[in-house]
């Protein structure tokens, strides 16, 4: 059985932007003006909003005012206003770099990335080294997947604020879609050092799965679901690690958890079903790997392992139409040629296997590919290339048991005894239970005029129950 490839991981982005800016009050002595600043450092950001409302009557291009109320829209997660708000204030004169971030920041959130942008590079025209601006001009150049130009802009950002978490954060995950998985963990570690948000851990849990630290990723995902037990995506993950580390019932568990809490993810459903599929729970497998297809997750591998697991239940015709997709859709899917192949060797169309495992090779070679070959130019009596496919496949992998047996058993039917003798009593060194290889040990010595050592072998092969041996021992005389 060829390994599994993991799903693409799901990310979850969390934002965790803050104004981080005081109210301004110009020495406001108006008593509504100086109610409603302290209402919104008390946290009561709706009746502090009221307030400035009620002042700006008196008072419509208090640019300090209508800079305040716009804190108050962010706060209450109102952006459309705040940028209102902000806007008004910037027109009525407050030209200040707080104003511009404040509103980028609103845009930001409203994933209006381009504009956030221009706000926060007028922010920095304004007031050099800002490391706040530089910070989320990088996280809006991720979301919209220039993350070169993010890598620059939060290279920035921690060059102006060592001590800035936000922009180590960010700067981590740019380098991760960058594929710099080392700096990406430095930078994440360096974050957390400063201030543990578990939106860190979460991504932090990502980059050691992309470096195989399973283990690690787990740890970083129980502080994330710690903080956030509803969170899919997390659980999604942390699947993922169990899986890799072979813990398909934690890896099943984890997903039924992802799923009973977001149902929409099909990337849930194909990594449930690769579960079952480890645990040989098939016919539990087929509806998840059906669910995923459904939901447009259907792409050449998808189709593959939809079609592996319709061949563990004998479901020929759904398995040979799914693999067909699977090629269709990407002909340089390796593994679909050779599940094809194992197929057709079910169906004893040994060419067509012989032309699967070609197209497989050429892509990649495999042990297993080569030995299915040779198995299958053996049935159509082409001992020579079949020994030749054994060899190949046992130079990949010198203590492949079964191309060792069957070499031996193409070598006897070459009649090179010697070879085949060496190759027989290999393969029961490496499995005492081979019938096949007594068998033909058996048959092999009674050639080589070894009549004790013939009947010797084709007793122990039908002691292993190789149906075999039976009619040999009669036609040798054994007793």
């Amino acid at each position: 059985m060829k390994n599994f490839n993991n799903q693409i991981l799901v990310i979850t982005f969390f934002l965790f932007c803050q104004l981080a800016f005081s109210q301004r009050d110009k020495d406001e002595t108006d008593p509504l003006f100086t109610s409603a600043y302290n209402k919104f450092e008390k946290g009561e950001y709706k009746d502090s909003y009221n307030e400035y409302t009620e002042y700006l009557t008196k008072k419509p291009n208090d640019n300090n005012a209508l800079y305040n109320r716009g804190l108050c829209a962010y706060e209450m997660k109102d952006y459309k206003d705040g940028i209102t708000n902000f806007s008004k204030s910037i027109s009525s004169g407050r030209k200040k770099h707080d104003a511009f971030y404040s509103r980028g920041l609103c845009n930001y959130k409203l994933k209006n990335y381009k504009i956030a942008i221009a706000d926060f590079d007028t922010a920095i025209l304004i007031k050099a080294n800002y490391s706040k601006a530089y910070t989320f001009k990088g996280a809006s150049l991720i979301e919209l997947k220039n993350y070169k130009d993010a890598l620059l802009a939060l290279n920035k950002a921690v060059e102006a604020d060592p001590d800035y978490e936000s922009a180590y954060h960010y700067r981590a995950i740019a380098k991760y879609n960058l594929n710099d998985f080392e700096g990406g963990l430095a930078d994440c570690n360096k974050s957390l050092t400063i201030k543990p948000y578990y939106d860190t851990y979460f991504w932090r849990g990502l980059i050691y799965i992309s470096l195989n630290k399973y283990k690690e990723s787990i740890t970083d995902y129980d502080s994330v679901i710690h903080h956030e037990p509803k969170n899919a995506t997390a659980y999604y993950n942390r699947a993922i690690s169990y899986y890799e580390l072979k813990n398909f019932e934690k890896a099943l568990s984890e997903n039924n958890k992802s799923i009973e809490i977001d149902p929409s993810k099909p990337e849930a459903y194909y990594n449930r079903a690769l579960a079952k599929f480890e645990l040989q729970k098939y016919k539990d497998a087929e509806p998840d790997f059906n669910a995923a297809i459904d939901l447009k997750l259907d792409d050449s591998k998808h189709y593959l392992w939809r079609g592996v697991n319709y061949y563990y239940q004998n479901k020929t015709t759904e398995a040979m139409s799914d693999l067909n997709m699977a090629i269709q859709k990407n002909k340089t899917n390796e593994l679909a040629y050779y599940y094809r192949a194992i197929l057709k060797y079910s169906l004893q169309d040994d060419q067509g296997v012989v032309e699967d495992c070609n197209a497989a090779l050429a892509i990649k070679k495999s042990y297993d590919t080569y030995y299915q070959r040779g198995a299958s130019k053996y049935q159509l009596k082409d001992y020579a290339g079949a020994i030749e496919d054994y060899n190949e496949a046992l130079k990949l992998k010198p203590d492949y048991k079964l191309a060792l047996l069957e070499r031996g058993v193409a070598y006897y039917q070459t009649e090179k005894d010697a070879l085949a003798l060496a190759d027989l009593t290999k393969a029961i060194e490496l499995d005492p239970k081979s019938g096949r290889a007594y068998y033909f040990r058996g048959k092999l010595k009674k050639y080589m005029n070894d009549l004790s050592g013939s009947c010797a072998d084709l007793k122990q092969a039908q002691s292993l129950k190789y149906s075999y041996a039976d009619d040999e021992l009669i036609k040798n005389g054994c007793k």
